[in-house]
Order: structure tokens, then sequence, then C-alpha cells
């Protein structure tokens, strides 16, 4: 029998709504201002791809706590926000991230957001199906990644 008491006070819990509410608001406007460079928005991709591979590695392991999953992949999905929105800043085309790339983001955060909703007790338990769709997403993105960033090495 479980009891109705919760795993954390409520004033932590409200706590950390606060915080991610004024950092999801924030952040855009902090973006907003910075000057969007191809070398920054390239640094951004790079994390966001670390990021994305340490939670499939999280969801993989069957161990991960379920909130915390769950937050690193609402964190995840609003950097890719922000990074969407400093790509449209840059005025000239052959500059930008390409938008094949970062569709695949979008979908690597969609099945994060999926991941994230695989809970069994406290933990992150994915089906197979779509731990193989959230393995083969995050090499597609790699993969992508590394071409372009390949490519632009090449044009510098």
């Amino acid at each position: 029998m479980m009891s109705d008491t919760p795993i954390y006070p409520a004033a932590f819990e409200q706590a950390v709504r606060l915080i991610l509410f004024l950092w999801v608001t924030l952040l855009p406007v902090v973006s907003v201002a910075s000057d969007a460079s191809l070398p920054l928005l390239l640094a951004k991709v790079e994390e966001l791809n670390t990021t994305s591979a340490k939670l499939v590695q999280a969801a993989r392991s069957g161990k991960t706590d379920a909130s915390s999953f769950r937050i690193e992949a609402t964190l995840y999905r609003e950097h890719l926000r922000t990074l969407m929105l400093d790509n449209r800043k840059i005025a000239e085309e052959k500059e930008r991230i390409p938008q094949d790339i970062l569709i695949d983001m979008v979908r690597m955060s969609a099945l994060l957001h999926s991941a994230a909703e695989c809970k069994t007790g406290r933990y992150i338990v994915c089906p197979p199906e779509l731990m193989t769709q959230l393995t083969s997403q995050q090499q597609l993105v790699s993969k992508s990644f590394d071409g372009f960033k390949a490519t632009q090495a090449g044009t510098s």
C-alpha cells in the first residue's frame, strides 16, 4: 500500500516549477539580445546532441529517476526551441543550420518526451520499440550534424 505523502515537499516542487518557468520565459529574451552566429549555433547543436545521447543512455538503463528525466527532456526541448529561433536570425541561408538537422532534432525531442512518459514506479522503463527508435534517431542526428560540421570546416 502506497502512502499519500509526496516524495518531495510541496515547497520544493513549487520552487522547481518556478525555476523552470523563469528559465523558459527568460531564456528567449537573453537569446534575442545575443548575436546569432554559425559557430555559436554549432556549439549549441553539439551540446544538444550530447544531451540527447545522454538521455537515450539514461532511458536505456532502466534506472533513471522519472522526474529528473522529464526535467532534462523539457530542457532539451526548450534549448532546441531557442536554437531554432536563433537560427532564423541569420540572414544568409547558407550560414544557417539546415532544416533537415533541426527537423531530426525535433523528432528526437518528441521521442524523448515519449520516453519521459514511460514510467514504471519512480523509474523510466521504455518498451523495446521506443528504445530502438530513440537509438536510431540519435544516430541519425549525430550523423547529420557531423556531416554538416565537416562541410562547414571545409568551407572555412
